[in-house]
């Protein structure tokens, strides 16, 4: 009876959680259906949400059959299977955040190739063609999917915006803009290419600079928020009797619930604290 209600209730909680929302800068991600294929397609990774959900499902119901084995408490067997559920929607979040970092890594010395090419004579489409038959995954990809929107009928700056709207990658706006600016107005693409690269390139170190003068404190942000859950962990194994109470009596509830509470506190300060926007 123990293992069929635990099975019932994650089942359900694993429902609940597939189709929230996270929010995902403008973009929302409703794990459901084509939504889910949708986002996953949109990293180049086509993986069919059905399997996907699938995975997840099984995972939880060997976590549930572990738990019971070793004999975990049930609080802790259902805290792990939580994290289960929302595991994938965190993967792909954090995936999607490394390949925009990637992408505006690349974006630089894209522009000033673009810039080189345009030099050398070749047309627009021509040094774009050249462009993203030369540049790796992941700007390389975007850069044909693009390419080939064109050939479709849609403007280039257009579907330059539309690759900024897909990746949330900011930089792409001034990028789109600019080359609105030469379709309507005309100009110099080449010089202002390379100007937008020299811009990118400078943001990009200053970025790097914040970012190693923040590592200590994120770095230790994460220890501190990670070392209360070891310590339970290791407390689990090694004085099971004390931790009992901990999960069974309303007591034991109420520090969870303010610890939880601390460790979330603690762990945004520490974001807000050492996040600097350049």
């Amino acid at each position: 009876m123990v293992i069929g209600g635990a099975v019932i209730c994650v089942t359900c909680a694993f429902v609940w959680s597939i189709r929230l929302t996270a929010d995902a800068g403008r973009r929302g991600v409703r794990w459901a259906g084509r939504d889910a294929e949708a986002e996953l397609a949109g990293l180049f990774l086509f993986v069919s949400a059905r399997r996907l959900l699938t995975g997840t499902a099984l995972a939880m119901l060997v976590c549930i059959a572990f738990g019971l084995l070793v004999g975990l408490p049930l609080a802790a067997i259902f805290l792990a299977c939580g994290l289960l559920a929302v595991a994938p929607r965190t993967a792909t979040a954090l995936l999607g955040r490394k390949r925009r970092r990637r992408l505006v890594e690349q974006l630089p010395d894209a522009l000033q190739l673009w810039a080189g090419l345009l030099r050398s004579g070749l047309g627009l489409s021509a040094a774009l063609l050249q462009l993203g038959s030369r540049q790796p995954g992941p700007l390389g990809e975007e850069l044909r999917l693009v390419l080939g929107e064109s050939r479709l009928g849609v403007p280039l700056d257009r579907a330059v915006w539309a690759l900024c709207d897909r990746t949330g990658c900011a930089d792409l706006r001034m990028l789109s803009t600019l080359l609105h600016t030469h379709r309507e107005l005309g100009g110099n693409l080449a010089e202002a290419l390379e100007r937008l690269s020299v811009t990118l390139r400078s943001r990009l170190a200053m970025e790097a600079r914040i970012r190693s003068l923040t590592a200590q404190g994120r770095m230790q942000g994460t220890v501190v928020g990670l070392l209360p859950l070891f310590l339970a962990l290791v407390l689990t194994f090694m004085e099971p009797e004390a931790m009992h109470a901990l999960f069974s009596t309303r007591a034991g509830a109420a520090c969870i619930a303010v610890i939880v509470a601390l460790e979330v506190s603690g762990f945004l300060l520490i974001r807000r604290i050492v996040r600097i926007d350049p």
